[in-house]
């Protein structure tokens, strides 16, 4: 597998985890689109070159129900990186080379095919206290 992932949130995936807080116990964000969203769950990352990624998978379920495309939520990307995601990384002494922000009509499992889910990502580096956008 090559990866080790450190999951914040109650999951089973075949890697090193320890499990911290579940999702819903964090306040839910107000997004720049309005729409209502709740965080799935926080994972970190190690990767083959020790590099550390924060993934925050956010469930979004007004892309499936009111048909929002990529357009309607492009400004909740660097929203969520640079108010939540900051601040999560505030907590911790571990640096990220990377944050992925995802946001999906309904709960997927991480690294699992999902056909039928609806599923927008964005990824930024850290630098200088703010998120910059990498795009993928």
């Amino acid at each position: 597998m090559g990866k080790i992932l450190t999951v914040l949130n109650i999951a089973a995936i075949g890697g090193t985890l320890a499990a911290a807080a579940a999702a819903g116990e964090e306040e839910t964000p107000v997004v720049p689109s309005g729409q209502a969203l709740y965080l799935q769950e926080s994972l970190y990352e190690t990767r083959a070159d020790r590099t550390r990624v924060l993934r925050l998978r956010y469930v979004m379920p007004a892309i499936a129900e009111a048909g929002l495309g990529y357009g309607a939520l492009e400004a909740d990307f660097p929203y969520l990186c640079n108010e939540v995601a900051l601040a999560a990384l505030a907590k911790t002494d571990a640096p990220v080379a990377q944050v992925i922000i995802s946001l999906a009509d309904r709960e997927t499992p991480f690294g699992e095919p999902a056909p039928d889910a609806t599923q927008f990502f964005e990824a930024f580096r850290v630098e200088n206290g703010t998120c910059i956008w990498e795009g993928f």
